[in-house]
């Protein structure tokens, strides 16, 4: 199913859930990363700052794959009937 992301903090969100999905620690999907397991924490907490070479790296250890598409846009009452 895709998802959408639209921050960091939502990246590490999808991430983290396909992670936990799959019933692997951070440890665990760190080390098929190539990565520390606090590396991983970093990134499943929205930190701005983690680079694009880690997240594509845990991209390939989560066996998922970035698709870029224009972004969705909806009217105000569309957005408002999602809260």
């Amino acid at each position: 199913m895709a998802e959408i992301v639209r921050s960091p903090k939502s990246l590490g969100a999808v991430l983290r859930r396909k992670r936990q999905h799959l019933k692997l620690t951070q440890a665990e999907i760190g080390a098929r990363a190539g990565i520390r397991q606090g590396t991983v924490s970093n990134v499943e907490s929205g930190l701005e700052t983690v680079k694009l070479r880690t997240v594509m790296d845990l991209l390939r250890a989560l066996d998922l794959e970035l698709t870029i598409q224009p972004r969705s846009k909806g009217s105000h009452d569309e957005i408002e009937d999602l809260f």
